[in-house]
């Protein structure tokens, strides 16, 4: 759901010009490997794709009309798309109140800045790794400050977060250089060499960067929120009693962070996964190809950065909050 609601939009115009229509199976004709179909207030004849049992009466599909002909394409899934995002939009409201209307305009808005600065600067041949970390600023302004309110802890989060790009940032850079990454690791690198123009190292370094900043956000707040909340209990900490009583939460939050990121990471990457155990490829030699390499570099990296992002956020709210500065932990958030 991260990005197809605004992507769908953003290619509305292209499917229109291309003929794409949406309508609704009325009947199968197996045999012929047709179905019935009404478009557009219309009964009209559709080929089928060779995968016919995946289609039924009743289902809305996506159509596209090409000489006269009409193909089925898939299924429509736009609709249930929408539902459900809807539904968690709901939930978001309902459970975080005004925070979660805030943290659902800063996704928008996120999705916005990826889908309509960054994509269309890489496309025209512009370096993906500049305008992912430029997009990847507006997108920590936007929803940094937009949900949490421009304060000390904000500040101090956001600071914390751009520190553990930096750190992710230099380690990408380095690794993907001694290790002779080429950036060609999955089947959309080789489709984007053919057409050319996109520096495909570049992307993934992005990639990267842009994958782990998500989770960073959400450790980076936490970690602040808990600086402010020690210093306010005791006005008297300094840097150094607030750093070490903060850690001691955030040795806590290291500790399941590890098992979450590499779940988090191990199921995206759950089809590798299978081929491991379909390839003749001794393990030691098909861990070393560059597909499976890359994700390992990309989980592992991101992993570090959010590791990171806990003491260099706990050391930078630390001396934000000392002496008590800052108020308590609603004194600045937004009505």
């Amino acid at each position: 759901m991260r990005v197809f609601f605004p992507l769908f939009l953003w290619l509305l115009p292209a499917l229109a010009q291309e003929g794409y229509v949406t309508g609704r199976i009325l009947a199968l004709e197996w045999e012929r490997g047709v179905a019935q179909v009404m478009v557009q207030g219309e009964l009209r004849e559709a080929i089928l794709p060779t995968d016919q049992e995946d289609y039924r009466p009743g289902m809305r599909v996506v159509l596209y009309q090409e000489g006269g002909r009409l193909y089925v394409t898939e299924p429509d899934r736009m609709p249930w798309l929408l539902g459900l995002f809807f539904l968690f939009a709901l939930f978001a409201i309902l459970l975080g109140q005004g925070k979660g209307l805030r943290g659902l305009l800063g996704t928008l808005f996120s999705l916005l800045v990826v889908v309509y600065f960054i994509v269309p600067q890489v496309a025209s041949g512009g370096n993906p790794l500049l305008h992912a970390l430029l997009g990847s600023l507006g997108v920590l302004l936007l929803t940094i400050y937009l949900v949490h309110g421009v304060n000390r802890k904000t500040t101090a989060a956001l600071l914390g977060t751009l520190l553990s790009v930096v750190f992710v940032l230099l380690l990408s850079l380095f690794f993907v250089q001694v290790m002779g990454f080429t950036g060609l690791a999955s089947d959309e690198a080789f489709l984007l060499r053919q057409w050319g123009g996109v520096d495909l190292l570049s992307l993934f370094l992005a990639g990267v960067v842009v994958g782990a900043l998500g989770a960073l956000t959400d450790v980076t707040v936490t970690q602040a929120a808990v600086v402010q909340a020690l210093a306010h209990a005791n006005p008297r900490f300094g840097l150094k009693e607030l750093y070490h009583r903060g850690m001691e939460v955030g040795y806590d939050h290291i500790g399941s962070l590890v098992n979450t990121l590499v779940l988090a990471y191990a199921a995206g990457s759950l089809p590798l996964f299978l081929l491991l155990t379909k390839d003749p490829t001794p393990l030691r030699f098909l861990l070393n190809t560059e597909p499976f390499a890359a994700e390992i570099v990309a989980m592992v990296l991101g992993s570090l950065g959010l590791l990171l992002a806990v003491p260099l956020t706990t050391l930078v709210a630390a001396w934000a909050f000392r002496g008590g500065r800052g108020g308590p932990p609603d004194h600045h958030h937004p009505h």
